[in-house]
């Protein structure tokens, strides 16, 4: 039988750290504990009321518990692993900084 210790240990560090931090805001969500509306990337709120976490939780958050959910789970699993241990040899601080150039550069456009 797979643990999940098993599963989340043979993913790489970055990606292992994404995938946690998108299963707890799923959760947090379904579980109505926060509201799905305060974590999408709206400019006037966090300009003029100061909410600076959507600027991250907007690449985080990837919809309610259902197959969407665990089909972009997996995607993220299959193709940042293997972005982060091919591309980048394992070196995490290179993945980590090409990922916050990247969300950075999403948010300009």
């Amino acid at each position: 039988m797979v643990q999940l210790s098993d599963v989340l240990g043979n993913v790489p560090l970055i990606t292992r750290l994404y995938l946690i931090l998108s299963f707890a805001l799923m959760v947090l969500c379904s579980l109505d504990i926060i509201s799905p509306l305060s974590l999408y990337l709206n400019w006037n709120l966090v300009l003029r009321e100061h909410q600076y976490w959507r600027l991250i939780t907007c690449f985080l958050y990837f919809g309610s518990f259902g197959i969407h959910f665990f089909w972009d789970v997996y995607v993220l699993i299959y193709y940042c692993s293997s972005l982060e241990e091919v591309t980048f040899r394992n070196n995490s601080a290179d993945f980590l900084w090409m990922i916050i150039l990247s969300c950075c550069m999403l948010l300009v456009i």
